[in-house]
């Protein structure tokens, strides 16, 4: 029996328009009133995640930044993975000498590039005049999913970052697909980081004791639940650690053919309400038990 649910946000609980559906939450509360634990697993940061949720009018735990934090229902702490300043530092320095639009994820706000919507428009402005299968609205779309999250600060250089602030993840975004593989390569071999790609022009890179799959070990030992007893829906490759250890795993239907192998089932995507379906084929079951 299913006694506790991992949803993704990205792709997964968020639709098109990166909001929470009202069939998608009106599921999430019935599992929550009969006695299902569900916590919301995802690259976000948790005060992002906090502003997304209470415009659905839901209230969960949440696995945050790819599992380097961790906070109960009411928004207390549990537990945070921050990334040595020195070697996040290093990343930084990288990425702004190559010139990405890069994202630091702190405790207390995402720090971004001044420069960054200048960034994005050049690269968007080389990608459309070289490739005829892409559209501007697309990249549009992808670039101010970016831009929407709540928390960001804009800052002259990385060097800006408050230097009392825990670094949880830096995520690195391009439109170039060579830049992107260059950085992807860059730090996939880095024993010090953990590198997980949750889009296709982005990469993100935290401590290599943080993932999704770490925290939702954490937290479900935490609340006494084994992980036989959970489920985990998801739709990327920062997904796959905690797919591969819960019990049950659900692939959306919008998921890369990767993460469907990996996965026991597959539900809708999420523009069909796919984790509202997931869910409910869960209560159904444990009401045949």
């Amino acid at each position: 029996m299913i006694k506790m649910i991992a949803v993704d946000l990205d792709g997964t609980l968020l639709n098109y328009e990166g909001r929470i559906s009202p069939e998608n939450a009106a599921a999430i509360r019935d599992a929550q009133s009969q006695g299902i634990l569900v916590t919301i697993a995802t690259g976000r940061a948790y005060y992002d995640v906090q502003q997304i949720c209470r415009q659905a009018d839901i209230l969960t735990p949440v696995i945050g930044a790819n599992g380097a934090t961790m906070h109960d229902q009411s928004g207390s702490s549990l537990h945070s993975v921050p990334m040595p300043r020195d070697k996040a530092m290093e990343v930084l320095e990288w990425l702004e000498a190559q010139e990405y639009y890069y994202e630091v994820m702190t405790d207390r706000a995402i720090y971004s590039p001044q420069n960054g919507h200048e960034l994005m428009t050049i690269e968007m402005d080389r990608v459309l005049s070289s490739r005829t299968d892409l559209s501007l609205q697309t990249l549009l779309h992808a670039a101010e999913k970016q831009y929407a999250q709540h928390g960001i600060l804009r800052i002259p250089s990385y060097q800006n970052v408050p230097l009392d602030a825990e670094i949880y993840n830096i995520l690195a975004f391009s439109f170039m697909e060579p830049k992107l593989e260059a950085g992807r390569s860059r730090f996939r071999q880095d024993a010090e980081l953990t590198l997980v790609v949750s889009a296709d022009h982005n990469f993100e890179v935290e401590h290599p004791e943080a993932s999704k799959g770490q925290a939702l070990a954490r937290m479900a030992e935490l609340h006494g639940i084994p992980l036989s007893e959970v489920m985990a829906v998801g739709d990327s490759y920062n997904d796959l650690s905690m797919l591969k250890i819960a019990g049950r795993s659900v692939a959306m239907g919008n998921a890369h053919q990767q993460i469907k192998d990996a996965c026991g089932e597959v539900t809708l995507s999420n523009q069909e309400n796919g984790v509202a379906h997931a869910i409910r084929q869960v209560l159904e079951s444990s009401l045949q038990v």
